[in-house]
């Protein structure tokens, strides 16, 4: 079994310095600012992926295709392509 982390914080730490920059990075840094996203880790084995904090949040499609690329961009694969 691959041991995980989270990299959560270096999600966090990127969006608050390009909120600034561009407006879909403002609009993923409000949605995960109403505590929306509960993890975002991963795998030894180099993959990641994320999930909401319930079942009851709304993630979308324009936030999920952001998360997956930043994570992509990391140098990440997607868990589940």
């Amino acid at each position: 079994m691959d041991d995980e982390k989270s990299i959560l914080g270096n999600l966090w730490d990127f969006i608050e310095t390009e909120k600034e920059k561009t407006k879909i990075a403002e609009k993923v840094y409000n949605w995960m600012n109403y505590d929306n996203l509960g993890t975002f880790n991963v795998f030894d084995s180099g993959q990641f992926y994320f999930q909401k904090t319930n079942s009851y949040v709304e993630m979308p499609n324009y936030i999920y295709n952001y998360l997956k690329r930043w994570g992509e961009r990391q140098g990440y694969t997607y868990l589940y392509d």
